[in-house]
């Protein structure tokens, strides 16, 4: 038998061909399949290492050659183009390529993504301008939150429109700066056409913008080389580095007797003997004290202004080519100088990098000592940085500056063949250089990152700062499983970007979780295993995508596939260890839900355990639960149909998920099923309240007018109802009903069908939330005419978080209480 769904072409074939076309149809029906499953990473033909920079290239290159307006001649050439452009939207999506690595596209919205595209011109001309340029760091939304965000590191970022004209015309320039500015800073470029809500979040409304942080600084003047490089170095701390006179230098050498370990930076001093050569020497010297920042001290001497220290340092002969500059090993003293010689900022740089010694190299025996120190917690410091080395390792001088980033992190240099106990192979260490950090207690963590000094050294940072973190191998593994024990285990791979991406984010959730040991009772672990080196393991625990994140709550393993987010991974973590989802079986199916009482409402997800598309939802459910937890009336359950099949089964329940609502005052079985396109905490919490009666009143021109007259304090929520904000903000305002309830009342005007009563109240914006704070006593004495009523526009609230609200009304409450208090007892009153 041969079904063939929607395919008229196929169907004529088979009326005309009876039987050569059978065959034929059944290979096009199956080509046809191939085609629909092929996998994602082979219609780019990129592997699962590809970084997002890799996808974009891969994707243009395949676009140019597949699409539809270079295929004429192939009917299939919008359908065929379409998947390649939804396989670029998922893979260019740190969120949605984890789904698809995990779930396939089951896990995958139907309709999410990649149904539309540009023109082939678009691809040629406009996509990806950056991407060929490897001195610009293109970012993603996730990139964006993992380098930029909270990091004082800084960035000069150009937010662009692949269709913007002014964005094209700067774009060589932009390069240019990248490369005149490698080493400086780094150089970033935001494509908003692919990154809408990064651009938006950051205010973008015009392209191109140029904003420099960490201070979100807008460049505003003409974009001209000169300008971007003089705004740029402007904004940086470092200056022009240490202005040393003779009295910086007098101070110098008094702290040299007092403290011998304040010497050991170097110096590097460019010495000027006219304004002209300060002037012409500005920009390197910026340029300069911003690549050694942190790593030696880059001082300038101005012999015009102090000629003083100048002899004291042997400068007073001009050099007539220009400034001079000058590598001191340690503070600025007669004779100890070293001429650097050198015609950009870079080329000096390398040639003091040379100069510069290398990471202390220690010998096993210290090794084991020290590490033997850490270990037992014996250490003076909370961690220690080792350099593993072998004899074939290219030199690099960009390690030189690690030891000085690092600090107060002593760091050290050891070859990994003087080592007896094969402790490079025990740390699964495969290639040299690699950087370790040690931690008390026998934890350690392994930099997987770029091998660039200031990389290392926020590695370094980060993981002494996180003692709940540690690397995980098949000896250690088993403390995991043990009783008594929380563990929060990711499994990754050091070629995934996502991953990648991950490792901060997990580190620095086993920081903030440690703020919340009042709800877990016991500490959380957490640890990381590299599935390339413990492929066995992972094998074993039949995990087959990275990254994979399993916690164990006393050696029972629960699997997060929610947002790679700190608080997403602490709720999850709360929410495993203090249910919000109660969880049914044929057990307690009959008693809870069917014999419920008359006034409680139940939310019941019937899902199987491997479902992909539940559990992706599974997050959000339970994000859902906890924002419903404070109603007494509603209860949030679930039921796994791959562990009690019979009970689904008698509930009718055929596809996964399937989210069912059982009515309060109905019969045991009535029940409605969701069906709305999105699968969010928000819109559930919206379904589930469209259910409930109201305890937000529906105001008019007529009621309206009462409540201006009331002496009862009233909340309004003035909407539209084509007002997505309004649709979300609903169930709040709700909520905000309930807890509000007994102090003041709520109601809700829409302003579709009210319009005069709302331009009559001054709104301008959907949702308005307007506090009416009530007339008082005496004012209702005083009149009852039109004096006696408050004003239409009353007091528009600025904030519409739910907390915020409840707190400023309260607080208006009290105030307005106190005032009308005051005010009555100054009421002429008489005895009788």
């Amino acid at each position: 038998y041969l079904y063939i769904s929607g395919n008229t072409t196929a169907m004529k074939a088979l009326q005309l061909w009876p039987i050569m076309s059978c065959m034929t149809v059944l290979l096009c029906v199956v080509s046809g399949t191939l085609a629909t499953s092929e996998d994602f990473y082979d219609l780019l033909d990129v592997d699962k290492s590809a970084t997002t920079k890799d996808i974009r290239k891969a994707f243009k290159k395949v676009a140019l050659k597949m699409h539809p307006d270079k295929n004429l001649d192939d009917p299939d050439a919008d359908s065929k183009f379409i998947r390649i452009n939804r396989a670029y939207e998922v893979l260019k999506d740190d969120d949605l390529r984890k789904k698809y690595d995990q779930f396939g596209e089951e896990g995958l919205e139907k309709n999410e993504f990649g149904q539309g595209y540009h023109s082939w011109n678009y691809y040629r001309d406009n996509f990806g301008i950056y991407d060929d340029d490897p001195e610009i760091i293109t970012l993603s939304r996730t990139d964006f939150e993992a380098s930029v965000t909270g990091s004082n590191t800084p960035w000069f970022i150009n937010y662009y429109h692949p269709n913007c004209g002014h964005c094209h015309t700067l774009a060589p320039d932009w390069r240019w700066l990248s490369i005149e500015l490698q080493g400086v800073l780094r150089i970033g470029a935001v494509n908003c056409d692919d990154e809408f809500h990064l651009c938006s979040e950051q205010g973008i409304r015009s392209y191109p913008t140029l904003l420099a942080y960490p201070g979100k600084d807008h460049f505003r003047l003409e974009k001209t080389r000169d300008n971007l490089v003089s705004f740029i170095l402007g904004l940086l701390p470092t200056g022009l580095g240490i202005p040393v006179t003779a009295g910086v230098l007098f101070n110098m050498r008094q702290q040299q007797q007092q403290h011998e370990a304040a010497t050991h930076r170097p110096w590097l001093l460019s010495v000027f003997h006219t304004t002209e050569q300060l002037a012409d020497f500005r920009i390197t010297l910026m340029k300069l004290a911003a690549i050694f920042s942190g790593v030696l001290k880059v001082g300038r001497v101005d012999c015009i202004l102090d000629s003083a220290v100048c002899k004291k340092l042997n400068l007073t002969e001009p050099d007539e080519s220009g400034a001079i500059l000058l590598y001191y090993p340690q503070l600025p003293v007669m004779g100890n100088a070293v001429p650097i010689l050198a015609d950009t900022a870079q080329e000096a740089a390398d040639t003091v990098l040379q100069l510069m010694p290398d990471v202390p190299l220690i010998s096993a025996e210290e090794f084991k000592e020290l590490h033997d120190a850490i270990v037992q917690k014996r250490a003076l410091h909370n961690a220690w940085l080792v350099q593993f080395t072998s004899e074939n390792d290219a030199l690099d001088h960009e390690f030189r500056k690690v030891s000085s980033l690092s600090a107060p992190i002593p760091c050290h240099r050891v070859l990994c063949s003087t080592l007896s106990n094969n402790d490079c192979d025990q740390l699964y260490l495969h290639k040299t250089p690699a950087f370790v950090l040690f931690k008390p207690g026998g934890g350690y963590e392994i930099h997987q990152g770029r091998l660039l000094a200031q990389d290392i050294a926020n590695f370094a940072r980060e993981a002494a700062g996180a003692p709940h973190f540690r690397t995980l191998t098949p000896k250690e593994f088993p403390s995991v499983l043990s009783h008594d024990t929380h563990w929060f285990v990711d499994f990754y791979a050091p070629w995934c970007p996502p991953c990648m991406r991950l490792l901060p984010q997990f580190r620095k959730t086993s920081v903030l979780m440690q703020q919340h040991r009042s709800t877990t009772g016991k500490p959380v672990h957490f640890g990381i295993i590299d599935c390339t080196s413990h492929a066995a393991l992972c094998s074993h625990f039949n995990i087959h995508s990275y990254p994979t994140t399993l916690f164990y709550n006393n050696t029972m393993p629960h699997q997060y596939s929610g947002h790679h987010t700190p608080q997403h991974m602490i709720d999850f973590i709360k929410d495993t260890l203090n249910p919000a989802v109660i969880v049914l079986t044929e057990g307690n199916f009959e008693e809870l839900v069917l014999s419920r009482a008359a006034s409680v409402i139940w939310v019941v997800d019937f899902f199987a355990s491997w479902c992909g598309p539940c559990q992706a939802m599974a997050p959000e459910y339970r994000k859902f639960s906890r924002e419903v937890s404070s109603r007494s009336d509603v209860l949030i359950g679930s039921v796994d149909c791959a562990e009690h099949r019979t009970l689904c089964s008698q509930q009718g329940v055929s596809s996964y998920p399937t989210i069912r609502l059982y009515s309060e005052n109905q019969s045991p079985n009535h029940y409605s099923t969701y069906n709305d396109y999105s699968r969010s905490a928000a819109s559930f919490k919206r379904w589930l309240y469209s259910q409930l009666p109201s305890a937000v009143s529906v105001i008019n021109e007529s009621s309206f007018e009462s409540v201006l007259r009331s002496q009862q304090p009233w909340l309004i929520d003035f909407y539209a109802p084509w007002c997505g904000s309004c649709v979300h903000f609903a169930p709040q305002f709700e909520d905000l009903a309930k807890s509000l309830e007994g102090e003041v009342k709520l109601g809700k005007v829409d302003c579709d069908a009210h319009r005069w009563l709302c331009k009559g109240a001054g709104i301008r914006a959907y949702p308005t939330v307007v506090l009416y704070k009530g007339v008082s006593d005496a004012r209702v004495a005083a009149s009852k005419a039109r004096q006696g009523m408050q004003q239409p526009s009353g007091e528009t609230l600025d904030s519409l978080h739910p907390e915020a609200i409840l707190s400023h009304v309260r607080w208006r409450l009290r105030e307005h209480d106190a005032h009308r208090s005051k005010h009555n007892l100054n009421i002429p009153r008489d005895e009788l």
